[in-house]
């Protein structure tokens, strides 16, 4: 026998062949071998676990989908800082093989020396769905300070048979990139001298409920009925799928600008369930098929199945209306000695508000939390209300009225407008968040209708930015805001500076010369400054209804970190 300790619970076994076989195979079922391998399945798929808890083989329709993975490379395991740190599981599990479920755990104890959590990797089938449940619970008995970048698990599938990914926003085919110019972290330069990176198809994890892969007609997708264990806020984004016929699930990364998790001695947090689903049938069956079944997890959340003290089944609720900015995102989170766009801790739960301003949230775990509310149009984020309240099992909970005020004086704000140094730093971290939003050559942003944190902060020579916003003469001017730098990079770009021209209703305001005292470097390989530009916008240019901004870049490429426009006397 291999390194496991293999503990069977409440079960009649038998042998057969060197197997050890815990069910008839009419339903859900689990068997182990002599060689420590873990299989799961029913009569609608089988996959075979190593001794590490690693995928060996996964058939389906008697085709291994799991055939030809990236040369030397593992697939379906859980790791964290970056592969740097693999689950090593000492002992497997039974908890329930019966032929209406098949539940099995592998656990890792804490090792004080290698400084590694305790982990249980639970994992449960059905006998009529195709797929398997997968859940996690990390906890840290040891007195030391444990440092996350990343928790995740990786999936990869036989890339021959299954070339095409989905984050629902896109689903393609990821280029061959063996052989090609790598240019950073995994960004290559294609034959046809334009770049790929896996970055390209990151998407808003909170809005992303499944993704995957797929192609030869088969589809494996990551399907979550719920959000609430994963790091940050609404505004995370996160690595979803990209090359090698991969799918990634994140619990927690330092991406996008995420602290990293630091876990105290004495917590423990509950991940998922999450569902590993595999389907079959045309390109557009299997992507209708996941979508679908994304629907029928969330209908079923939280789970009747898990019997876990620390996955509560009975919960609450949270109500109320967000008053003066009413197109506004709440959120609800328990770990609040964190910010919540930045939380790591603890669960998020958030909802966006109705047209008047009315918000409901179900399936709130009950605890202590608090609730904040901050404008999804018109101003920055920087604009928030809070409230503290505890959610009771089966209880409503009606905050009542979570006001967010107009700001005196701002007519609108794009982007962190609350920065008060005339330069600052741009850092390693938000390198993610930036380099990706490659806008247009021409855009038009609405202030009151578009979504900046998807349309805001990059534009190309050439690029012009239209800012369209309601205003009325009153005899004042306007101060408008930018806080701009010229964006280079050493490896992909050569220019060096930049020029950027400001008009309002057509009117020329200003011009900007920038060189790399005032520059960030879009590709991260140095860091760089940001500056606030003041401009007046003279009262006589302002007209009653629709105003433009316009922002004309004629030379190199501008960085955007905010812009804001407000009354002459503010």
């Amino acid at each position: 026998m291999g390194p496991f300790s293999i503990l069977f619970l409440a079960l009649l076994s038998t042998t057969t062949n060197g197997f050890v076989v815990e069910a008839e195979n009419d339903g859900a079922f689990v068997e182990i071998n002599e060689f420590d391998e873990v299989t799961l399945g029913n009569n609608l798929f089988t996959v075979t676990f190593n001794s590490n808890a690693t995928a060996k083989s996964l058939h389906k329709n008697g085709v291994n989908i799991l055939e030809n993975i990236a040369e030397g490379m593992q697939t379906w395991y859980l790791d964290w800082n970056g592969e740097r740190a693999y689950f090593t599981p000492s002992l497997v599990e039974i908890v329930r093989n019966t032929p209406e479920q098949a539940h099995v755990r592998f656990v890792q104890e804490a090792n004080y020396e290698r400084e590694l959590m305790y982990i249980e990797f639970h994992m449960v089938v059905f006998p009529a769905l195709s797929g398997i449940y997968q859940y996690i619970k990390l906890s840290n008995p040891t007195d030391l300070t444990v440092d996350f970048a990343e928790f995740r698990t990786v999936h990869r599938f036989d890339h021959a048979l299954m070339p095409k990914v989905s984050n629902i926003i896109r689903s393609e085919a990821t280029p061959d990139v063996s052989g090609r110019p790598l240019i950073q972290d995994t960004t290559w330069q294609l034959a046809d001298g334009t770049y790929w990176s896996k970055y390209d198809l990151c998407g808003y994890i909170r809005e992303t409920p499944w993704f995957g892969v797929y192609g030869g007609g088969f589809g494996g997708w990551i399907v979550s009925a719920s959000r609430e264990y994963h790091s940050a806020g609404p505004l995370k984004q996160e690595l979803l799928v990209h090359q090698d016929s991969l799918m990634l699930n994140y619990f927690h990364s330092t991406h996008f600008g995420t602290p990293n998790l630091l876990v105290p001695p004495g917590w423990s947090k509950f991940f998922g369930p999450y569902l590993v689903y595999i389907n079959t049938g045309s390109e557009e069956e299997v992507l209708a098929d996941a979508a679908n079944q994304a629907l029928i997890e969330q209908s079923q959340w939280p789970y009747s199945w898990v019997e876990d003290e620390e996955y509560p089944l009975s919960r609450g609720s949270v109500s109320g209306r967000v008053t003066g900015q009413t197109k506004a995102m709440v959120v609800v989170y328990d770990a609040v000695e964190q910010q919540f766009d930045l939380q790591n801790l603890g669960y998020l739960f958030h909802a966006e508000t109705n047209e008047d301003g009315t918000f409901a949230i179900e399936n709130i775990r009950p605890g202590s939390y608090d609730v904040v509310a901050y404008p999804l149009a018109g101003h920055g984020s920087e604009n928030l209300a809070r409230k503290s309240i505890t959610v009771e099992a089966g209880g409503l909970r009606d905050v009542g009225d979570l006001e967010l005020p107009e700001p005196t004086g701002i007519i609108w704000a794009i982007g962190e407008t609350d920065r008060k140094s005339d330069g600052f730093r741009y850092s390693h971290e938000l390198r993610n968040f930036y380099w990706h939003l490659v806008t247009p050559k021409k855009l038009q942003f609405v202030v009151g209708q578009s979504n900046h944190s998807r349309e805001w902060y990059y534009s190309q020579s050439e690029g012009v930015w239209q800012v369209v916003y309601e205003d009325q003469p009153d005899n004042q001017g306007r101060i408008l805001r930018l806080a701009i730098a010229a964006a280079t990079g050493s490896l992909i770009f050569n220019v060096t500076t930049a020029h950027l021209q400001v008009e309002v209703n057509d009117v020329a305001l200003a011009d900007f010369e920038f060189d790399n005292d005032k520059a960030v470097y879009r590709d991260a390989l140095q860091s760089g400054n940001f500056f606030w530009e003041k401009i007046t916008v003279p009262a006589e240019t302002v007209i009653d209804g629709e105003n433009v901004l316009s922002l004309r870049v004629t030379r190199g490429s501008i960085m955007y970190d905010a812009i804001s426009l407000a009354r002459e006397a503010a």
